[in-house]
């Protein structure tokens, strides 16, 4: 039995440590958008505009019949988004230059131009009510108003909810 002291050997060591796992490092998925609903489109409740007196009325209009078309709301209230119109039921008859007050006029507050639309959107329903109503319009319109109706969840003239 010796008192003597053994050399210490040093175990040999790779040159780099093995890499451990600390977690998920997985490639992050693409960002999908959520889906968008399908645009509620008509048609014929568009091409109802033409010759018809504007309802919105805003400061610039000029009050000819001949430049009607139907205008589309816009906002995100209203269902406006990038790349997307919004549906058909939320038109109003409107000239060429109040389709251009509540679209792009640089003179007017997002607000002013949101009461205008509101406005004319309002009178729109009333005027779709009386085309529902009527047993002399043209069974298409009637058809076109009582679908504009039914999207805007609004009753008919003369029905109680």
């Amino acid at each position: 039995m010796t008192f003597a002291r053994r050399t210490y050997e040093r175990k040999p060591q790779p040159l780099y440590r093995p890499v451990e796992p600390r977690g998920s490092y997985a490639k992050p998925q693409a960002f999908v958008s959520a889906p968008k609903q399908p645009r509620a489109e008509n048609r014929h409740l568009l091409d109802m505009a033409r010759g018809k007196p504007c309802l919105i009325r805003s400061p610039i209009c000029n009050y000819d019949p001949e430049t009607t078309v139907a205008c589309h709301g816009g906002g995100v209230a209203n269902g406006k988004g990038m790349a997307y119109k919004v549906s058909d039921a939320l038109t109003c008859w409107g000239c060429s230059a109040c389709n251009h007050y509540t679209d792009a006029y640089a003179g007017a507050t997002k607000a002013q131009k949101a009461a205008a639309f509101m406005l004319g959107h309002l009178a729109q329903v009333c005027e779709w009510r009386a085309i529902a109503a009527s047993t002399q319009a043209d069974p298409k319109e009637r058809m076109a108003a009582q679908w504009a109706l039914d999207q805007l969840n609004a009753t008919p003239v003369g029905e109680t909810p």
